[in-house]
């Protein structure tokens, strides 16, 4: 396996916003400036309407110091920070946003109000194991397929495997995480061998469970 690019890497925070600001002593306009001015987002909120935690109060294409900030939105239960090296150094982020936020700001932050914190980890890579390290039923499916579609489109086609998905049952979760998932990646010829893959886990937890995975096809 071979890391190609690592696409979002995002890390969640559960604290609500009304907590973090309890008494609405920090006007949000003067917040909007602050964190405009400290993390350099090109894009802020500016109308009503765009400042609804419900739908998520969104700021885009930031920087801090030589780390890149795609996006940091608040919830009404929750903030998000999405990062473009690794899920920890979106955490890192997120975690200086608050810190300096209660330092400059008076947010009631504690670092005791930080006690879940949830993942996304997406990136594409190259492997040159997949598919053909496939179990034999998956492979003898694929010639069966390739030859029917031969036989009724006159077209010779082969198909083979091109994603793998592990989920849980998404009903015993309120707020449900994603599935582990590799797939062919959009736009690419098969031959490049290249693959997305998504997971509700650290970057690092991600990329370690890819490789092993080819290790055990290989």
């Amino acid at each position: 396996m071979r890391l190609a690019s690592v696409l979002i890497a995002r890390a969640m925070v559960w604290i609500e916003a009304t907590d973090l600001n309890p008494r609405g002593i920090p006007f949000y306009p003067n917040i909007v400036k602050a964190l405009a001015s400290r993390y350099n987002f090109l894009k802020v909120p500016e109308k009503l309407e765009e400042f609804d935690a419900s739908k998520g109060i969104t700021f885009s294409e930031g920087r801090l110091g030589e780390a890149a900030i795609d996006q940091l939105v608040i919830y009404t239960y929750g903030i998000v920070l999405d990062a473009r090296k690794s899920t920890d150094d979106a955490k890192r982020l997120l975690e200086d946003v608050l810190d300096w936020g209660t330092k400059e700001l008076g947010l009631a932050f504690k670092a005791e109000m930080a006690k879940r914190w949830q993942y996304t980890s997406h990136l594409t890579f190259y492997s040159e194991v997949m598919p053909s390290k496939f179990p034999t039923p998956f492979m003898e499916l694929s010639e069966k397929v390739s030859s029917a579609v031969r036989d009724v489109m006159k077209e010779d086609l082969k198909y083979e495997p091109v994603s793998i998905m592990v989920d849980y049952d998404q009903l015993t979760r309120k707020h449900p995480l994603g599935p582990f998932s590799i797939q062919r990646r959009d736009n690419t010829p098969f031959s490049e061998g290249k693959y997305f893959s998504t997971a509700p886990l650290p970057t690092g937890v991600h990329i370690k469970l890819l490789e092993d995975f080819e290790k055990s096809l290989a």
